[in-house]
C-alpha cells in the first residue's frame, strides 16, 4: 500500500505532472465534446422544429463510430502507426469539428437539408472514435491507482464546459464545441510525448507476453466476459440517452441536463478525494446499478422537469460505467503487454453497436407508438434493462471457491512456493500468477478483485488464460493441481 502511495505522489508531484494534467484534459474535451450531442439548441442543425431529424442524425452518428471500431479492429496496427503520429492527430483534429458545420450554417441563416448534415456528421462521429482509442495511452499509463479521481476531474471539467456552449449565443456556442476534439487532439499529443515509455512494473519476472497474431475472431473471443454486461449498459444508455434529448428538446429542458450532469460530478469529485480507498472498477459498478436503477424507475409518476433530471443522473451513471470499463480493457494491455488499437477497438466495436442498437430502439419506439405511446414503451424497457442489469450483475458474485489449502505458517510457505513453480513452469505473467495463488486459496472471483484493484471482468479474463495454459476447466481442478505438487 505505501509503494502504491509513493506512485500516486510521483505522478501527481513528479516529471510526470505534465501527461497527468494534459492527460486529464484530453479525457475532459473529448467527453465535453461527446455530451454536446445533447445540446439540441447549439449542435442541432434542423432548429427547434426538427428534433426528430436530429435524433435519426443521432442514430446514424452511432452506427458510424460502430464502423469505425471494427475497421480499426480489422487492421489495428496500420491504423495504430498512423493515428498515434503527428500526422494522424493533426488531420483528426482538422477532420473533427466537421459535424458543426452544418449547425453552424442554420444559426448563420442558412438552411441545412438532412443530406447536407448526414455527410459531415457521419465523418465526424467517425474520427471521434479514434480520438476515443487514442485516450487509452493515458489510460494505459495512468494505472488503477489515480483512475477514479482523474475520471472523477475529467467529467467535472466536461460538464462546465457543456454548461458554457448552453450559455453562450448559439454560434459562439457552436464554435466552442467545434474547439473540444481539436484540444483533445492537442493534449492527447502533448500526453503522448510526455509519457514514460516503458513496460509494466514487473517486466522482469514475466515469464511470456502475449505475441501471437492474433485476428478478430480471437480477440472477440477473449471479450466474451466484457461482451455481456457492456451490451446490456451500452443498449440502456442508447435508450435512455434518446429519450431524455427527446423530453429535454421538447420542454425546452436542455439546460437541465447540464445542471443534472454538473452537479453529478462534483459529486463524484468529491466522494473520489475524501474517501481515500482505492475504488475498486468493481466495487463502483454496484453502486452505479441503484443509481440507475433509482433513475429509471420511476420514470412514469415523474414531472418532465425531473423526469429529464432523473434521466440525466442515468446518462451520467452510464458514461462512468463506460469509462470504468475503458480502464479494466486499458490494464488488461498493460498486463498483458497487448497492442493498444488491436485490443481496445474490439472491445470498442461491441461498445458503440450497443449504443448504435439502443438509440435505434428509441428511435423506432417513438416512430411506432408516437409521442405518447412512446412514454409508455419506454418505462416498459427501461423496467426490462433494469432486470438485465441486476440479473447480470448478481451473476458477477459467482466464482466462489469451496475451500483453500494454506493452514499452517511452514505449510503456506511451502505451498506458496509450489504455486510459483506451477506458474512460471507453464509460463503465466506476474499477474496471473497472483491471480493463480489466490485461486489455489480458494478465493471468490471478487475478492480477488478487492486485493488486486481490478474487476471481476479482469479477473475472469486472466482465469481464462490461466485454465487454458494449465490445461484445466474449474478451480477445483487448480487447486488439485496444487495439492499434487505438495
Amino acid at each position: 500500500m505505501a509503494e502504491i502511495e509513493h506512485e500516486e505522489r510521483q505522478q501527481l508531484l513528479g516529471k510526470s505532472g505534465i501527461t497527468l494534467i494534459t492527460g486529464v484534459l484530453a479525457l475532459a474535451t473529448y467527453w465535453a465534446w461527446i455530451f454536446s450531442i445533447f445540446s439540441s439548441t447549439v449542435v442541432n442543425p434542423f432548429g427547434s422544429g426538427g428534433v426528430t431529424g436530429y435524433l435519426a442524425l443521432l442514430v446514424i452518428a452511432a452506427g458510424s463510430s460502430a464502423l469505425c471500431m471494427l475497421v480499426t479492429a480489422l487492421a489495428p496496427d496500420r491504423m495504430e502507426a498512423f493515428f498515434r503520429g503527428t500526422g494522424g492527430t493533426v488531420l483528426l483534429a482538422a477532420l473533427s469539428p466537421l459535424g458543426c458545420l452544418p449547425a453552424l450554417a442554420s444559426h448563420l441563416g442558412f438552411e441545412v437539408s438532412f443530406v447536407l448534415a448526414l455527410v459531415p456528421w457521419v465523418a465526424s462521429t467517425f474520427v471521434s472514435s479514434l480520438i476515443f482509442l487514442k485516450t487509452g495511452a493515458f489510460f494505459v499509463w495512468l494505472k488503477r491507482v489515480k483512475l477514479s479521481r482523474c475520471i472523477a476531474l475529467s467529467f467535472l471539467l466536461a460538464a462546465t464546459f457543456y454548461m458554457l456552449s448552453l450559455l453562450l449565443s448559439p454560434v459562439a456556442g457552436v464554435l466552442l464545441v467545434m474547439v473540444l476534439p481539436v484540444v483533445s487532439c492537442a493534449c492527447t499529443l502533448v500526453a503522448d510525448r510526455h509519457m514514460a515509455v516503458t513496460q509494466p512494473a514487473d517486466r522482469g519476472n514475466r515469464a511470456a507476453v502475449d505475441l501471437r497474431k492474433e485476428n478478430l475472431r480471437a480477440r472477440m473471443s477473449e471479450l466474451r466476459h466484457f461482451a455481456p454486461l457492456t451490451l446490456i449498459f451500452t443498449v440502456s444508455f442508447g435508450v435512455v440517452s434518446h429519450m431524455v434529448l427527446y423530453l429535454a428538446s421538447a420542454h425546452g429542458l436542455v439546460v437541465v441536463i447540464a445542471l443534472s450532469i454538473l452537479v453529478s460530478s462534483i459529486f463524484a469529485v468529491v466522494c473520489s478525494f475524501v474517501f481515500r480507498a482505492h475504488f475498486e472498477a468493481e466495487r463502483i459498478r454496484r453502486l452505479l446499478l441503484p443509481l440507475i436503477a433509482v433513475a429509471l424507475l420511476p420514470f412514469p409518476y415523474l414531472s418532465p422537469v425531473l423526469q429529464v433530471v432523473f434521466l440525466s443522473v442515468a446518462v451520467f451513471g452510464f458514461t462512468c460505467f463506460d469509462a470504468i470499463g475503458w480502464g479494466d480493457l486499458a490494464d488488461e494491455v498493460r498486463d498483458r503487454g497487448l497492442k493498444l488499437f488491436g485490443y481496445l477497438s474490439a472491445a470498442s466495436a461491441i461498445n458503440f453497436a450497443g449504443i448504435f442498437v439502443g438509440w435505434g430502439i428509441g428511435y423506432v419506439l417513438f416512430a411506432i407508438l408516437g409521442e405518447q405511446g412512446y412514454y409508455t414503451g419506454f418505462g416498459i424497457v427501461s423496467i426490462v434493462l433494469v432486470i438485465l442489469l441486476i440479473i447480470n450483475l448478481v451473476a458477477d458474485g459467482s466464482g466462489e471457491g469451496t475451500g483453500g489449502v494454506a493452514k499452517t505458517a511452514e505449510f503456506r510457505d511451502t505451498w506458496k512456493e509450489r504455486c510459483s513453480d506451477v506458474a512460471q513452469g507453464r509460463g503465466l505473467t506476474k499477474q496471473e500468477e497472483r491471480v493463480f495463488t489466490m485461486l489455489a486459496r480458494g478465493r471468490s472471483y471478487k475478492h480477488i478483485s478487492d486485493e488486486l484493484y481490478i474487476s471481476v471482468h479482469t479477473v475472469k479474463t486472466h482465469v481464462y488464460h490461466i485454465y487454458q495454459k494449465l490445461g484445466i476447466h474449474s478451480q477445483q481442478e487448480l487447486i488439485d493441481l496444487v495439492e499434487s505438487e505438495l
